[in-house]
């Protein structure tokens, strides 16, 4: 049996606009959630506030459970799910895993730039009702 590994990724939202990171070893115009996968015997929001203070120095705390997402490799499978979170104070501060971070507009344009992981959840989402919910 090939290995399913359970992760968690962060919509975080700030001024109508979420966070979006450029992995470091991608050349294309690319770009992802922060996040990543769980270790043992961690919550689903203890692996998310780990991951995405590692990526970005935040210390996000999960607002609501939004989505899911499914990654499939020929050797495994990576499998989470998605939180809204409101931007914490502080600066961004992006690790070695990446090589820039960027403030898209909370609209479907966006997702043109966006993994296609991601972007295949995202483009089913309401933008307007999520800016409004969480203003």
């Amino acid at each position: 049996m090939k290995p399913i590994f359970p992760a968690v990724k962060a919509v975080i939202i700030h001024n109508g606009k979420f966070l979006a990171l450029k992995k470091a070893d991608v050349k294309d115009d690319v770009w992802e959630l922060p996040g990543g996968r769980m270790n043992f015997g961690e919550t689903k929001g203890e692996a998310l506030f780990r991951e995405v203070q590692e990526e970005t120095g935040l210390q996000v705390q999960p607002f609501i459970l939004y989505d899911t997402w499914e990654f499939f490799q020929p050797e495994y499978q990576i499998t989470g799910v998605i939180y809204l979170c409101e931007k914490p104070e502080g600066d961004v501060r992006i690790s070695s895993e990446h090589q820039a971070y960027e403030w898209f507009p909370l609209e479907a344009s966006s997702l043109e730039r966006m993994d296609v992981v991601f972007a295949s959840r995202m483009v089913r989402w309401d933008f307007e009702a999520i800016q409004g919910f969480m203003s």
